[in-house]
């Protein structure tokens, strides 16, 4: 296992003068770089496989110590569990499976400026979160095994996971506090904590303003946007506990959209309370008030002896008082059962974050987007659901039972991210399993609705969509070639004069119903299907390779020669995990890299090589390569074959790789529903 230790560097402050990309920038403060360099130079003196630091301000870098990686949260408001997140991301694509967080916001007496503070807490897997104490109080590093790193909170402290989740953490011993002093440290070390920045992340003067017109009032506390619309227009508010006068806050987070605050007023008129209250279940009601309650008064200041507010959701300990509340606090994140009823309920009504879920033959994945489509999250686990399937025309169980394991994650996620649309789909292994059924009702149990089985001609679509999302229309027509596990889609777009009534707007939408593909095809070759049909040795002989290869060549012209318009497109378009692990490996990258993967060239001659270099190498050897990740080092050379013949079949000698796909198709689809619902209710 792997361990990466991860310094959080949150020293600045927004400032009103805004970056050439629209975001504002943030005031160094100085004094903080000192105190990232003494501890990411302790951190790496511990032997961490990798030591990152994650900072809000471009000159922190400067100061950090050669062999240390330096990532910017670029966030309008920076906080820990955002600086965390952008730490995970990287960790994860750099195949690390842990990491050992610590913030410089912490007392001087407790920065971890010792080695052994960050080994002791760093060699710890007793539970998924591990927190270093000291004198029976928590302090120092905390490590966050991977599989809890989709439940990070999206923003504010990092310590709202382990206050919603004690069952996750153990604790660790450190070193007594003589043992390790930190000298030369700056003053501003010395403050307490909660003293640091108390202004980081407060609203705007802007969003004061819009806040308060949506009200029809002045706020009598301080407050952060913590939701926004498709315009940048405030959803949601994250209140203070107390208000200016000292008067306790009990509702944390507040519903002030006014679309948002109507569709929830008819809810209740019509019976909404009592029908929520029927709906989830009192134990599951009754977590979400104390995990409420814990997150609210987790941002009391320290030594704080007044009142406190009280209650959860809405100020209350049992049932159900407030929709708004509830679903305020879903849409921040909050995993709130009755939010999600509510969303649920209203079905299109309210608009917001979407998701897109694609259970592969390969692998499964998950895209959240904002509702103005950028993207929130992805994530790709390869489950292998369609395992076997070719040759017994069933789903194991153990393939059933992987892919609902990590479809009960991405619910996770979902919530975290307040997903108010969502779709799932299930493509070739699920059409050729007899017992797809039994997968679908599994899913439904953890996702709350089963994937949707799609037609090859539907998979088609969508990948089409998705693939040139980002593309210049006139650069066209493109033929899509989405290479998945069982099968292969080529789809083929309409020529400028088919679709010159079609007018092309913003995000790759079309505004009429003219058809944007000209042909659809879906053939039976996958690199899961290729490689357990014809390369079953390790590596494959020949002989095996040319019937492979024959096969392919076969069903390509075959779809050709029923399909004339696949001859027509001029650029060749490539999607899925064996076209971004081929240019990976073209390109010679230490590791998979989107920015650098999406829209690269590949020729036909590189994907030649390096299927005859892939197919002549052991599968353990494939895994061995940089840029091939765990999981795909069997059947990468079935893909490049596939790939390879397909380019050959239909004469392009080169294509674009492209990193968006159907995920990217569904989520646009369910963003374009939106919109049609907002506008249709205006």
């Amino acid at each position: 296992m792997t361990v990466a230790g991860v310094v959080l560097a949150l020293g600045g402050r927004p400032l009103s003068r805004p970056l050439h990309d629209g975001r504002r920038p943030r005031r160094s403060r100085p004094q903080l770089r000192p105190v990232v360099a003494l501890i990411a130079e302790a951190a790496l003196r511990a032997g961490l496989d990798e030591v990152v630091v994650v900072t809000d301000a471009e000159e922190v870098a400067a100061s950090v110590p050669e062999g240390v990686t330096v990532l910017l949260d670029e966030s309008v408001v920076a906080s820990e569990a955002s600086a965390v997140r952008s730490a995970v991301d990287w960790c994860a694509r750099a195949g690390h499976e842990a990491v050992v967080v610590a913030l410089t916001k912490v007392p001087g007496k407790d920065a971890p400026l010792d080695p052994a503070l960050w080994s002791a807490v760093g060699a710890s897997s007793a539970s998924p979160v591990v927190i270093g104490t000291r004198e029976q109080r928590r302090s120092g590093p905390v490590r966050i095994d991977a599989q809890v790193w989709p439940l990070l909170p999206l923003g504010g402290p990092l310590e709202a996971l382990w206050r919603s989740r004690p069952d996750l953490v153990s604790e660790v011993g450190l070193p007594a506090l003589d043992d390790v002093r930190s000298d030369g440290l700056p003053e501003e070390a010395h403050q307490p904590a909660d003293q640091l920045d108390e202004s980081d992340g407060l609203a705007t003067p802007e969003d004061v303003a819009a806040v308060e017109a949506l009200l029809g009032r002045p706020l009598a506390g301080r407050m952060r946007v913590v939701v926004r619309d498709r315009f940048g227009g405030p959803v949601v508010v994250c209140n203070d506990p107390l208000l200016d006068d000292g008067t306790p806050m009990p509702t944390r987070y507040w519903l002030v959209g006014r679309r948002e605050r109507e569709v929830v007023g008819r809810l209740e008129s019509a019976g909404g309370v009592d029908a929520a209250e029927r709906a989830v279940p009192a134990a599951d009601l009754a977590a979400a008030h104390e995990r409420y309650a814990v997150e609210r008064d987790a941002a009391l200041p320290s030594g704080h002896v007044g009142p406190r507010p009280h209650g959860g959701v809405a100020g209350t300990r049992v049932g159900v008082k407030c929709l708004h509340a509830h679903l305020a606090w879903y849409l921040a994140g909050g995993r709130d059962p009755v939010g999600r009823w509510v969303v649920d309920v209203l079905g299109g009504e309210i608009d917001g974050a979407v998701a897109a879920i694609d259970c592969g033959t390969n692998s499964t994945r998950l895209l959240v987007t904002d509702a103005a489509g950028r993207p929130l999250e992805r994530r790709m686990v390869i489950t292998r659901l369609g395992s076997g399937v070719d040759r017994t025309g069933m789903l194991a169980p153990d393939a059933i039972e992987r892919t609902v394991e990590v479809l009960a994650r991405y619910r996770e996620v979902m919530d975290a991210h307040g997903v108010v649309r969502w779709r799932a789909t299930a493509t070739s292994a699920a059409r050729d399993a007899s017992n797809a059924g039994s997968f679908f009702e599994a899913a439904r149990a953890v996702l709350g609705a089963p994937p949707e089985l799609l037609s090859g001609e539907e998979e088609g679509r969508l990948s089409y969509r998705g693939a040139t999302l980002d593309l210049d229309p006139e650069g066209g027509p493109y033929l899509v070639v989405d290479l998945g596990g069982g099968s292969t889609e080529l789809v083929a777009g309409a020529t400028s004069t088919a679709r010159a009534d079609v007018a092309h707007v913003s995000g790759g939408r079309w505004a009429s119903s003219a058809d944007p593909v000209a042909a659809v095809v879906s053939l039976d070759v996958g690199c899961v299907r290729v490689r357990e049909r014809y390369l079953v040795e390790d590596p494959p002989d020949s002989e095996s390779i040319a019937r492979a290869a024959r096969q392919v060549d076969e069903l390509v012209e075959g779809a050709l020669e029923q399909h004339p318009a696949l001859k027509v497109p001029t650029v060749m378009v490539g999607v899925a995990g064996t076209v971004a692990t081929l240019a990976t490996l073209a390109l010679g990258l230490p590791a998979y890299d989107r920015s650098a993967v999406h829209h690269h060239v590949l020729a036909r001659t590189d994907v030649a090589r390096l299927a005859c270099e892939l197919l002549a190498e052991t599968a353990a050897a494939r895994g061995e390569r940089p840029g091939v990740e765990p999981g795909r080092a069997d059947v990468i050379a079935a893909g490049a074959l596939v790939l390879g013949e397909v380019m050959a079949a239909t004469g392009h000698e080169k294509l674009v790789v492209s990193e968006s796909d159907i995920l990217d198709g569904l989520a646009a689809d369910l963003r374009d529903r939106a919109a049609a619902a907002a506008a249709a209710a205006r």
